[in-house]
């Protein structure tokens, strides 16, 4: 397995040096996750499967009502996307969609998938599980459920998804108001992981209040798949920890213990202080994969109050699009249109 991975990624780094084909790697920290979707009063479900075939969890309150829900799917660092059935539906990747900015030799497709899990998971709700399968070699697929209930009011749900830089990248969520407590669970979700190896991700975090501050120097790991092409993925969710990792990692071989599930009001096991402090209203987070083989394509968030901007767009009174203003303008003209017909 090993060696197999090190060709592709050799592979890869060879033709970006003779193509120009990842000069993107080479370029200054941005943003390249795209905001998916963002609601207000809501948290999120998140479970990961790497393998042929098996369970995809969900964990929802009773009652709650589910508001969005999406499948990803990851391949073996470009080795070709395969479709899958999720709850015995046949999802293809004729009907997905491709996941962009494309900064690395992966490929991540997402289906939405709310029309059939949506019945599925309320009225029974709680902890419930769903059969995925392959008919290919995928390195695995995670399950993401945006969902409303009494208990996420005040709080703010945000996915982005893409492909974050293996140079450098960066990530920015502005406050509605500053800082005065509660959580912040960020979840990260990557395939082609393998650990314990010296693939990494690193994590830096900056508040409007704080210097860098490293959260994790070794995220990425098979933690819901094994250690072999076709199942190397992981994502924090379901079943894991919101405590903070050693930032330094465990052991200078591993196990590297990072389940990619973090809490920004906490602190970690070498700085206690939270990384989110009273007054703080932004916090910056600064990722990089030294060893470039490492497909970050998801970021998840679920606050305790509201987030209201996410690399500086507006996700609580965003302005309408241009179409939007203009179908707007058509049906004033419209309603006006009418009042005279009626006058007259």
């Amino acid at each position: 397995m090993k060696t197999f991975k090190k060709q592709m990624i050799a592979k890869a780094v060879g033709l970006a040096l003779t193509t120009g084909a990842l000069v993107t790697m080479a370029l200054p920290a941005s943003a390249t996750l795209l905001l998916r979707s963002a609601y207000q009063d809501a948290a999120l479900s998140i479970d990961g499967f790497g393998g042929s075939s098996g369970n995809l969890s969900v964990d929802t309150p009773a009652g709650a009502e589910v508001l969005k829900a999406y499948l990803y799917a990851a391949d073996v660092f470009g080795g070709g996307l395969a479709n899958v059935t999720l709850a015995g539906n046949l999802l293809t990747t004729a009907t997905g969609s491709l996941l962009t900015p494309n900064t690395n030799p992966a490929n991540t497709m997402v289906w939405d998938v709310t029309s059939f899990m949506k019945p599925l998971i309320e009225g029974t709700n709680g902890l419930q599980n769903f059969v995925i399968s392959e008919s290919g070699n995928n390195d695995g697929e995670v399950l993401v459920v945006v969902y409303k209930h009494a208990s996420t009011t005040g709080g703010t749900a945000i996915i982005l998804d893409g492909e974050l830089a293996l140079a450098g990248d960066t990530t920015n969520l502005a406050f509605a108001s500053p800082y005065v407590g509660g959580n912040v669970i960020m979840s990260l979700a990557s395939s082609f992981s393998h650990q314990p190896t010296g693939q990494v991700t690193t994590v830096d975090v900056v508040t409007s209040s704080t210097a860098s501050r490293r959260l994790t120097g070794c995220a990425g790991g098979e933690d819901d798949g094994a250690a072999a092409n076709g199942s190397l993925i992981t994502v924090g969710g379901i079943g894991d920890s919101t405590s903070n990792p050693d930032p330094n990692c465990s052991g200078s071989s591993g196990p590297f213990v990072d389940d990619e599930l973090y809490n920004l009001a906490l602190g970690n096991i070498a700085d206690a202080t939270p990384f989110l402090k009273a007054g703080d209203t932004s916090i910056t987070f600064n990722t990089s994969n030294p060893s470039f083989d490492d497909n970050v394509f998801f970021l998840g968030f679920t606050s305790a109050f509201t987030i209201s901007n996410v690399n500086d767009e507006d996700i609580v009174n965003p302005a309408p699009e241009p179409a939007s203003l203009a179908l707007m303008g058509l049906g004033l003209a419209g309603l006006g249109a009418m009042r005279r017909r009626k006058t007259a």
